[in-house]
């Protein structure tokens, strides 16, 4: 893990000055959130970033990239400025995490922010079973891709993808991911809930039905889309079970 003071100058100078817009914003955003979800939710797990990643929460991938391609390297994340960076370089080294907490029913959020980049590499935000989402199917053929970008190198079209033994529901949207949204998916046994930035834009009748932890990646995929770097920035993540 690299110094707060380099990974907050490498953040000022990617974002050409954008990062000195974001601070009350992100404070408003963490009260909305846990304001908007008190009624029902209950929040059990958090991390916003302000100081380092504690190994006995985070569960950092050191291991080939997806598919095997590339690798997944802690050297690429930084923390800076109160928000974590996942970095990808243009020879697939790249990063990816996921919380050691799982469970089966609940609400899960992140606020991210993503930057123009390589469309070969995919930013991710997921549910996967315990123990991180590494690999490319799971073992229990449920896997929540609650953003994740393809394909696209000025970040402007987010899908949402819900692979179970049934099939794959999936949906899209148009935005700029390039400002910061909050994305949250609700698994209940009425069904699967995607928003952003509380509206929802995903609904299946289906669900998951075995502990899941929500896990962060920039996944690379050499041949598909633009070649280079990307970067993808996350301001927070929550967790939240049934009230």
């Amino acid at each position: 893990m690299r110094s707060r003071f380099v990974a907050a100058c490498l953040a000022t100078a990617l974002s050409c000055g954008l990062l000195g817009l974001a601070g009350d914003a992100r404070a408003d955003a963490r009260a909305d959130a846990c304001a908007g979800a008190q009624s029902r939710w209950r929040l059990v797990w958090c991390d916003d970033f302000d100081d380092y990643l504690d190994p006995a929460a985070w569960a950092v991938y050191d291991s080939p990239g997806h598919a095997g391609r590339g690798r997944r390297s802690p050297d690429q994340l930084y923390l800076g400025d109160g928000t974590l960076f996942l970095h990808g370089r243009a020879d697939g080294v790249t990063a990816g995490l996921a919380v050691r907490h799982s469970q089966t029913h609940g609400r899960w959020e992140a606020r991210i922010r993503l930057y123009p980049g390589a469309g070969s590499y995919h930013p991710v935000a997921l549910l996967w079973p315990t123990g991180g989402g590494g690999g490319v199917r799971p073992a229990t053929g449920s896997e929540i891709d609650f953003l994740e970008v393809i394909d696209d190198p000025r970040r402007r079209r987010a899908a949402f993808f819900f692979h179970h033994p049934g099939g794959t529901e999936q949906a899209h949207a148009e935005l700029d991911m390039t400002t910061w949204h909050t994305y949250a998916v609700e698994n209940t046994p009425e069904g699967v809930v995607g928003y952003v930035d509380g509206r929802e834009w995903f609904r299946s009748r289906a669900h998951a039905t075995t502990p899941m932890s929500p896990c962060l990646q920039l996944d690379w995929f050499p041949g598909r889309g633009e070649a280079g770097e990307a970067w993808m920035e996350v301001d927070w993540l929550r967790v939240y079970a049934p009230g």
